[in-house]
């Protein structure tokens, strides 16, 4: 297949853009200098031959300067390490100024034949000479304190987006660690195959476990850490009824910058329908036990009773997603489905610091008025990774802290599958695909026929998946991807009937008619959302004939399950917390 504009990952994307700017400005600098010289020399009267030599000697010598900002781009994006981009500005700095400098040499013996190589090497003496020593030692410092400052200085950039906002190594270590030593940092729930006798519990730490673990019970014991979340081994007395070892390991990628451990465990054999209070930790090589604030979650219902959950896709770390956030948790939902583009790291390690500000918000603002912490289930988005059809290896974050599945211990965290199915009750099951962020459209449709046939008997089928069958505007470089989702996944959803297919990516807001094939059917499948939980565009709209709905409107998606009567119904809520549009269905 022939490389295209998704096969360009967001690294290569900025660096590519930066030095872009970098050369227009070179350019542009040049142009100018070009024209001053050639009207320089024509004005005294001079040839214009003579004026376009002079001129293009200036541009030449501006962009012999300028390109110490090409080097400097290739070590913000960590194409080349930053000492090396150091001396190398230098060298180029220190040239261009001489060669701006260099006068013609006086010979004692002008009947002794000099060549143009020993020429001009003398010409650079002679000018540095009558420049005199102690000025041309103070520009060469100059050059190197300040190539040293900008190259260290701008090392190893993170380009965070939604909203924007650019890091460097050197400013990220002069926060300190973004975990801090002696604490838990990073609690997240996540949903394994049957949320309702089980789930999954992942937390990060600074400081390196001899284990880690996760305490749980059907009553608070909170009040146990009134006084202090780190407590010494032997003064421990642990008052909750369960318990479970965690699994950890390191994230290498980030340990230049700082340490950092990652926990998860599966916790089992849970009752339905039943709140549990949990707290996890670690403990240290010291005997300091390190605990993170007590939390509450409830187990899906078995029986029946229906529930209801938030969909949404396209987060970021905007106020209005804080917002949508703050109006979803208002609705109690039983969990949260998030489609993609989660932080937005978009396949950089240094954006490592994303993720944290993410996990923290979304710790902080999804407690529930009842003072629940939701569970999730995510999918990936291509700013997970480094854009479409990108390798395993371009995904820094996403599959190390977040599990769907039970028992990956003996699996590598980057190796987790992305492609997972969950059942809530007895009636309910959603699967959950790659939209070729690394596992290609066709390759997912074996398993997405096994999973699907397997619970073809379940009333609901709902689907999340990154990019749009149904979209509501049209983006050239997605639209492959696009067509093959509708392609190879569309035929399996009519085939098992899907209830819902949950779509993100184009930070707008759409709803289709009930469709088969593509066309309207009273029993086809509904595709929702767009994903704008957060971020906003201003794209194109599009009225494709498939659309009941479609505008620029920030939201997330409130769907209710009554097993009862076999019925769905969907509320999509703005950021003034205000329902714009609804659908229900009732299934035969």
């Amino acid at each position: 297949m022939s490389a295209t504009f998704n096969d360009i990952s967001f690294r290569h994307l900025f660096f590519l853009a930066s030095l872009g700017i970098c050369l227009a400005i070179i350019v542009a600098v040049m142009i100018g200098f070009f024209l001053y010289g050639f009207i320089k020399y024509v004005k005294k009267g001079l040839s214009k031959k003579d004026g376009a030599r002079y001129g293009g000697y200036l541009a030449w010598e501006v962009f012999w300067v300028g390109t110490p900002l090409l080097v400097l781009m290739a070590s913000a994006f960590n194409q080349i390490h930053w000492a090396l981009a150091w001396v190398l500005m230098v060298i180029i700095l220190q040239s261009g100024f001489m060669n701006i400098m260099k006068r013609s040499p006086d010979y004692k013996n002008d009947l002794k034949f000099k060549g143009k190589i020993d020429n001009y090497f003398r010409s650079l003496i002679n000018g540095l000479s009558k420049f005199g020593k102690r000025n041309s030692i103070l520009v060469f410092f100059a050059f190197v304190i300040a190539s040293f400052i900008s190259s260290f200085m701008m090392y190893d950039l993170c380009i965070g987006i939604h909203p924007f906002r650019v890091s460097s190594r050197y400013s990220r270590k002069s926060l300190g660690d973004s975990c801090p030593s002696g604490e838990i940092c990073n609690f997240i729930l996540t949903v394994p195959e049957n949320l309702s006798n089980s789930i999954i519990v992942g937390w990060h730490s600074n400081d390196e476990p001899i284990g880690s673990f996760a305490y749980y019970d059907t009553i608070s014991h909170s009040d146990y850490f009134k006084d202090s979340l780190v407590i010494k081994v032997e003064d421990f007395k642990n008052p909750y009824n369960f318990s479970v070892n965690g699994t950890y390991f390191e994230m290498d990628n980030i340990k230049q910058e700082e340490q950092r451990y990652v926990s998860w465990a599966d916790i089992t054999g849970l009752t339905s329908s039943t709140v549990y209070y949990i707290v996890v930790g670690i403990e240290k090589s010291d005997g300091e036990l390190i605990f993170y604030p007590e939390r509450k979650f409830r187990t899906a219902p078995s029986d029946g009773t229906p529930y209801n959950f938030i969909t949404g896709g396209d987060m970021g770390m905007t106020g209005t997603g804080e917002s949508l956030s703050i109006n979803a948790a208002m609705v109690e939902p039983l969990f949260v489905m998030l489609g993609g583009d989660v932080a937005y790291d978009s396949g950089f390690d240094s954006c490592y610091r994303c993720w944290d500000e993410w996990f923290n918000r979304w710790d902080t603002t999804f407690i529930t008025p009842l003072g629940f912490s939701l569970p999730i289930i995510t999918t990936i988005g291509n700013h997970e990774a480094g854009g479409w059809k990108s390798s395993r290896g371009s995904v820094q974050f996403y599959t190390s802290y977040l599990p769907f599945q039970l028992g990956l211990q003996n699996i590598a965290p980057n190796d987790r599958p992305l492609q997972h199915s969950h059942t809530i009750g007895n009636e309910t099951i959603i699967i959950v695909m790659d939209s070729w962020v690394v596992d290609q459209i066709p390759d997912q449709v074996s398993w997405m026929e096994q999973v699907l046939s397997d619970n073809n008997n379940k009333t609901f089928k709902f689907a999340l998946y990154h990019i749009a069958l149904y979209p509501c505007t049209k983006i050239s470089m997605d639209v492959e991807i696009s067509s093959l989702a509708k392609e190879f996944w569309g035929p399996v959803f009519d085939k098992y009937n899907l209830t819902v297919g949950y779509e993100n990516h184009y930070h707008l807001y759409k709803r289709s008619k009930q469709l088969v094939n593509g066309l309207e059917h009273p029993n086809g499948t509904l595709y929702i959302g767009d994903g704008s939980w957060g971020v906003e565009t201003t794209m194109k709209l599009r009225d494709y004939d498939y659309l009941e709905v479609y505008g620029r409107i920030q939201h997330v998606i409130h769907s209710m399950v009554n097993s009862h009567n076999s019925t769905v119904n969907i509320e999509t809520i703005n950021i003034d917390n205000e329902i714009f549009d609804s659908w229900e269905r009732k299934l035969k």
